[in-house]
């Protein structure tokens, strides 16, 4: 009876393995299906190296993207990490304007500027980015 349970583990283990490793994998390779389908002209993408675009044109594999006025890039589609969801941006001339500074909120800034530590290697600098990103309500 030996054989029989070490068997039965076996297939156990395997089964565990198909349900933590390869459903969650295709689940994600549909999710990366539906996501270029909706990568066609006029789409807002952000790219792997995180630059934010416009789809301009698609060729196959091939993505063209605008990521300022006039310049635009071929890229693989695989570059593209996620489509965002708002429509394409116009620019607001307003938005280039720089708000008014108070000079009394801004007083203390150079002091807790000066204090600060400047090592940014290994882990103390990714606690650094990760202390960043919560500040400022990125994930």
């Amino acid at each position: 009876m030996k054989g029989g349970s070490s068997l039965i583990f076996l297939i156990i283990v395997v089964i565990v393995f198909y349900f933590l490793m390869i459903v969650p994998q295709r689940r994600q390779q549909k999710k990366r299906a539906e996501m270029m389908k909706q990568i066609g002209p006029g789409a807002r993408v952000m790219t792997a190296s995180g630059l934010y675009a416009e789809i301009i044109e698609t060729r196959g594999d091939i993505v063209v993207a605008q990521i300022a006025d006039g310049v635009n890039v071929e890229m693989d589609q695989r570059a593209v990490v996620r489509v965002i969801e708002e429509g394409p941006t116009q620019h607001d001339d307003e938005a280039d304007e720089l708000p008014e500074v108070d000079a009394e909120a801004m007083s203390g800034v150079s002091e807790a500027v000066a204090d600060t530590d400047d090592d940014f290697t290994g882990s103390d600098a990714q606690r650094q980015f990760d202390e960043h990103h919560k500040q400022h309500g990125q994930s």
